[in-house]
């Protein structure tokens, strides 16, 4: 019996369909990072099966962030795999979406449903070229952040190129960055009391005693553990750029007293 063009054109709508359903999805399904509450594709039981090996990466956002600035950034999938996807959200220290993601070539953006966070995906998936692939958007740090903390969350698919979900597997990575408030990456912190004046600026401290000619410095990490210890006289600048960048609390003692501040390195 003869085909009508209705059924030829029945027939190749169904083969297009199965075929673009079985391949690497484009626009991947939200909340597949890792973080907190999430899993990935791999752990999902979308794409099982595969050993490739590699690493997933972003660059282009430094230690410290300055509120409200914009930051190009590209993930990268080094890997011995043929195709590549990925998706990232970024979370303050509450888990709570943190920032503004803005979509760059080949790269669509997703909202979760229950949580209200924001993910940055392949609209589709790379062919990998001299063992790597990349994606590069941008990112706008928060006005403020929940510890002063934003944590990028992001998984890459290795996948084999076969068309289908099989033989694939994820690398996972996080990345964390300290927030800094506009007003103190333009101007110093600066607190006083009436025997102390401190001043935090990005590679030092300015510490004046009002009423003491000596006292003592120590400054304390996020764990409460010591990191660095100084004697004080009445005027002292104290160098911090051996310290890693990120929070710390300053702790000076003088004439009996004690005055404490918290600074971003």
């Amino acid at each position: 019996m003869r085909l009508t063009t209705l059924h030829i054109s029945t027939l190749l709508i169904g083969c297009w369909f199965l075929l673009t359903n079985h391949r690497d999805p484009n626009n991947p399904p939200v909340a597949r990072t890792g973080a907190p509450g999430e899993t990935t594709c791999g752990a999902s039981g979308c794409h099982t099966g595969g050993a490739f090996t590699g690493t997933v990466a972003i660059t282009g956002i430094p230690d410290t962030v300055t509120a409200n600035q914009s930051y190009t950034v590209t993930l990268t999938n080094t890997s011995n795999a043929v195709r590549a996807g990925f998706q990232l959200t970024c979370l303050d220290g509450a888990n709570a979406y943190s920032g503004t993601l803005t979509n760059g070539t080949g790269t669509s953006i997703g909202t979760s449903n229950s949580t209200g966070r924001k993910y940055i995906r392949q609209s589709s998936p790379k062919t990998i070229s001299g063992g790597s692939a990349g994606w590069t958007f941008t990112w706008k740090a928060p006005a403020t952040a929940a510890e002063d903390k934003c944590t990028f969350y992001f998984a890459s698919l290795c996948a084999n190129g076969n068309g289908n979900n099989s033989g694939d597997n994820v690398l996972v990575a996080n990345r964390s960055v300290i927030l800094k408030g506009v007003s103190s990456a333009n101007e110093p912190d600066e607190t006083s009391v009436n025997w102390v004046v401190f001043k935090a600026l990005p590679v030092r401290l300015d510490i004046s005693l009002l009423e003491s000619a000596s006292g003592y410095l120590d400054i304390y990490d996020l764990q409460g553990r010591i990191v660095h210890t100084s004697q004080l006289n009445a005027v002292n600048q104290i160098a911090t750029d051996i310290l890693v960048p990120g929070i710390y609390i300053a702790r000076v003692q003088a004439g009996g007293k004690v005055f404490a501040a918290r600074f971003v390195r």
